[in-house]
């Protein structure tokens, strides 16, 4: 989780959507919120014994992530490009708080 906060925070630290950083650097943080889904996925996968919430929320953000990058286009983020982001930091909290309640953080 610490990754991606970097490779978002990084991304969105660029600037607005459609500026010329942002749109430059959109197939890099494509490139790596994909690369990034391909590892932590089998993770939660080889975990079913996992917290059931826990699971659910984590899917869902790493859902929301693939499908956000899927339809990325430079520019101005779309209406559903902005709500796939938002949805996705409502699944994050999931994650967020169980960890932070166990003490792990990130």
């Amino acid at each position: 989780m610490t990754e991606i906060n970097h490779i978002s925070n990084t991304y969105l630290g660029l600037g607005d959507a459609g500026t010329p950083a942002r749109d430059s650097s959109l197939p890099k943080f494509i490139s790596d919120v994909q690369d990034w889904i391909g590892r932590v996925q089998p993770i939660l996968d080889q975990h079913p014994d996992a917290r059931p919430f826990f699971r659910r929320s984590l899917q869902r953000f790493i859902d929301d992530r693939n499908l956000l990058v899927s339809d990325l286009k430079p520019g101005p983020l779309t209406t559903y490009a902005y709500a796939m982001w938002s949805d996705s930091l409502g699944a994050y909290s999931g994650p967020l708080h169980i960890c932070d309640q166990l003490g792990v953080k990130w």
